[in-house]
């Protein structure tokens, strides 16, 4: 599992300094617009970028059907890649929080309460992006599952639309409940992704390399 993981922070190594130079860039906007939550968009969508760019270098450079010669289950090459995206999601996080809580205590957008619940928001929404993406890039590969990744997000952000308009909530629920739903949105956003492995495996054992 080690050397797996090694392999792809080695295939990233090119990346690191143009992450931390974007990164840099983003904490300077962030102060400039006065505006902390920019800083949170990068966890949401920087997990995302990287894990599509592994997969993207696996399949350029045939890495998976030379993984299948080496002694590794097929379980853990799956596993490899959910363990990096996890620690990609909590690296850049621990990264940009100081920044943010710091942002937020200059222009005092937020108040502490508020911010953790959407920090809470912002990694369970990347963690189950992360669950959507890995099963269909294993399935499709990485050009067409670009594809269905799009017509999948389209789809799913109509239907909503759709089912919202069509649907009248009697009442909202409080402030205080929704922050509480937000604390442990992460709990549950786990939950998807632990369906979302058991999935991949099962897709990466019946593929054909």
């Amino acid at each position: 599992m080690k050397a797996l993981l090694l392999k792809d922070f080695f295939s990233m190594k090119s990346q690191i300094k143009w992450i931390f130079f974007i990164v840099l860039i983003v904490i300077g906007m962030s102060f400039y617009f006065e505006d902390a939550m920019i800083l949170l968009a990068i966890t949401l969508i920087f997990g995302t970028i990287q894990i599509t760019s592994i997969f993207t270098f696996d399949e350029m450079s045939g890495w998976d059907k030379f993984a299948n010669t080496l002694p590794f289950r097929k379980s853990e090459i799956v596993k490899s890649k959910y363990i990096l995206s996890l620690l990609l999601t909590v690296g850049i996080l621990l990264l940009v929080c100081p920044f943010v809580v710091y942002s937020n205590y200059v222009t005092d957008s937020f108040k502490i309460n508020e911010l953790f619940s959407i920090i809470c928001l912002v990694v369970s929404l990347s963690i189950i992006l992360l669950s959507f993406i890995i099963p269909t890039f294993i399935k499709f590969g990485t050009q067409k599952a670009r594809i269905v990744l799009f017509i999948l997000v389209f789809s799913l952000s109509y239907g909503l639309k759709f089912v919202l308009d069509i649907i009248a909530l009697p009442t909202l629920p409080s402030v205080e409940t929704l922050q509480r739903m937000s604390y442990v949105s992460p709990i549950f956003a786990l939950i998807i992704l632990t369906i979302s492995y058991l999935l991949s495996v099962k897709l990466y054992e019946t593929k054909e390399f």
